[in-house]
This record gives C-alpha cells, structure tokens and sequence, in this order.
C-alpha cells in the first residue's frame, strides 16, 4: 500500500519529538563526560573508560533490528516514551553501582532503551513529513540531542565535581522522567484529517520479510556505510574527547565538560542548518550532503591530531574548535536519518533504521576501546585521531564512488515516498 500524503508538521509537533533525544543524550552524554571522574574514583584506564561505550551499544547491535521492527508495530508514539521510560529508571540504577563492571552490565541494558528511541523518532518523521522538507525536520528533533548533551555535559560533570557522580545522575534521571511526562501528554501523531497514519494500518508483515526487502536494497546498505561515519566520530568523540582534553592538555574535568558541550551546541545549529541548505539549495540531494559532512569530519580528526595536539593552544581556542566540529560530526546524524527514510520510505523505516543502527554501532562498539588501547600505549592520542581521519575519509569515498548510479534517486523527485 503506498503511503498516504504527508504533512509537515508544526515546529510544536517537532520540539516535542526533541524531548525523547533531551532526555536520552542528556543521560548517555553526560555520563560519557564525567568518565575523568569515574575513572579516578575506580582506578581504572582509558581503554577500560572506553568499554563503556562497547557494552552500551553493544546490545544496540544485537537488538536494532528487532527493536526497529517492534517501532513498526506500535509506532513512534510508545516507542518513544517507553524508550524514555527505560532511559530514566536505568540512570537511576547506575546510582547504585558499587563497581566498574557493574555499570558495564548496566551499559548493556541501557543501550535497549535508546535502541527504541530512535527508530521511533525516524518514523514518526518520515510519517509526518513531506520528503522536501525532511533534512531541515530531522535536523531539528535531533537537535534535541544536541542540546540534551549539552545539559548533560555541563551539568552533570559540574555536580559530580562538588558532591559525586552518583548524584549528578540523579538529575539525568529526573530530566529523562519530566520528558516522558512531556511525550504522554503533548505528543499525539495525526495526519490532517485527524485519523492515524495509514502506514500504521496496513496489515501486518512477516519480520523475515522486511528484513529480506531492506537487505534486498543494495542503496540501503551503501547508506549504511555512512552510519559506520556517524559511529566512528560521534563514539569516540563522546568518549575519549574529554579524556583528552584532561590528559592530554590538561584541562579540569569541569572545563573539559565545557568543551564537550560545546562540541553539542554546533550540533544544535548544524543539524537544523545543514539540512535546511541541503533541501533549500542543493535540491535535496543527499548524496552530496553525506560525503561532505563525511569529508569535514575527517578534516577536523586529522587537525585535532596534528595541529591541536602539538601546538597545544588556549583554551578559547580550544571550544571554538569543539563547537565547528560538533557542527559537522552531530549534523551527520539528521542527514543519515533522512537519506535512510527517503530511501526506504515508511512501510520499512522501523526495519531499515534497525539495520543502519547495526553498522553505526558496531563502530561505536570496538572503535573507542581500541581507539583508548593506542591510547595508552603510547601516552596521547595523536595516533588515535590520525586512524579515525584515515578510516573516516575512505569511508566516505567509498560511499560517493559507489552511489554514482543511484545519484538520481538520492535527490529530490527520486525519493521512496
């Protein structure tokens, strides 16, 4: 059954939706920022630091798929604040943690919870919004990470500093619990004419046979390689910016947390502004939109290894770079998103948002330990960030190479739905 005509919904309607990523990188990101601080109360090292972010998309990558195909049966509705619920009461669980291993257990199963949240947010994009304006849509709900990280790196790392990290977790919960009472009350996705979706109506599907339609999709799979991008420079910047910053430059935890949310805040404006100009001026096309993020990305690895790393500069110098950068590394995230929607359209967003999540994953789960093993081993991370630049720069050749022959459907007029 095609799907029905879509609306662009209210900026309300789209705020709304944020709330769910507020409250989730408000949580993950917060705690990634305060790993200078557990690492010290468990004397652990920054390979051990990295685990965290192993175990907790580890289940991400064994769940996605599923995960995706459950949004597709309740739609994005329960989704989102089931996957908020979750996100709250396991914040609340870490508070209680007596050992390292322990929040890594925990990590395993917080994941799931964010596993939910997204798939639910893409598709109740793709539901409600026309295809021309879905960069600049998705641009703005995952704004909302943007700015849930921000909270979550200023203010978590500032509690944890003057009283523990343990109770700087206890407002990330509070925040994930006040937004889900946001997403019960307020969101209520409808089409015009005031009924459901008619995506949501079509008579129910075999799993084997949407993942064998998804798999069948050789662009979907090339859109995929984007999402190992997107894992490779949010994973370990998220993770081992701040350990950097301290170790590196010496920075306090409190001033590194800055830094990290600093990083958001480009995210803040690039996601909405980046896909505003990629809908407005460069007709929708994705193609172009993804490789140069991807290219961008790679250009800020390879200065942060060359250039920051030994010139060591000031600090101003230091945020105004985390803020660029962010505005690059976090905008990759709505326009994957959108050119996995326009590529599989609703009746298999659930399904296709499961399966990009597998590859953005896997590279969030074994790059950040390994990135922290180089690490250690040779006391900085100048060779860390010069690999990430390597492997981020073919990643995104690669892609551009190979969808020269879908060019045409990676750009508006040739979109699925």
């Amino acid at each position: 059954m095609k799907d029905t005509v879509k609306k662009v919904p209210t900026l309300p309607t789209l705020l709304i939706m944020s709330t769910a990523y507020i409250a989730v990188f408000s949580s993950v990101q917060g705690f990634k920022a305060m790993l200078p601080l557990i690492r010290d109360d468990f004397n652990i090292t920054g390979a051990q630091a990295g685990l965290y972010s192993t175990f907790f998309y580890a289940s991400g990558v064994a769940l996605a798929i599923f995960s995706g195909r459950i949004v597709d049966r309740i739609g994005p509705r329960k989704g989102l604040i089931g996957g908020v619920l979750a996100i709250a009461v396991l914040m609340l669980l870490h508070t209680l943690s007596p050992y390292f291993f322990v929040l890594l257990l925990l990590a395993l199963v917080t994941g799931i919870g964010f596993s939910i949240v997204t798939p639910a947010i893409n598709k109740g994009i793709i539901e409600l919004v026309d295809p021309a304006k879905r960069a600049v849509s998705n641009g703005i709900v995952h704004a909302g990470g943007g700015l849930g990280g921000i909270l979550g790196s200023l203010l978590l790392p500032l509690i944890g500093e003057h009283y523990s990290w343990r109770v700087s977790l206890l407002a990330s919960a509070s925040i994930a619990f006040v937004m889900a009472v946001v997403l019960t009350k307020l969101f209520h996705p409808r089409n015009n004419n005031g009924e459901q979706n008619e995506v949501e109506a079509e008579e129910d599907r075999s799993f084997k046979a949407d993942i064998k339609a998804v798999l069948s999709n050789r662009l979907v799979l090339l859109v995929c390689v984007m999402g190992l991008v997107l894992g490779l420079s949010l994973g370990n910047m998220t993770i081992h910016f701040t350990l950097f910053l301290t170790g590196d430059l010496g920075f306090s935890p409190s001033v590194a947390g800055v830094a990290l949310s600093l990083f958001m805040f480009g995210g803040i404006l690039g996601n909405p502004t980046i896909g505003f100009l990629n809908d407005k001026f460069f007709n929708s096309n994705r193609r172009y939109g993804l490789t140069l993020i991807g290219l961008m990305i790679a250009v800020m690895f390879f200065l942060m290894a060359f250039v920051v790393f030994p010139l060591q500069p000031p600090i101003g110098v230091v945020m105004g770079f985390a803020f660029v950068f962010g505005v690059f590394a976090i905008a990759v995230l709505g326009m994957v998103f959108t050119t996995l929607g326009d590529v599989v359209g609703a009746k298999f967003i659930g399904t296709g948002t499961g399966l990009l999540l597998v590859f953005m994953r896997s590279s969030m789960v074994f790059g950040p330990p390994i990135l922290g093993h180089f690490a250690d081993v040779t006391g900085n991370y100048q060779l860390s960030w010069a690999i990430v630049s390597v492997t981020v720069f073919l990643f995104s050749l690669f892609f551009f190479v190979k969808t020269h022959k879908y060019r045409h459907m990676l750009r508006r007029g040739g979109f699925n739905g």
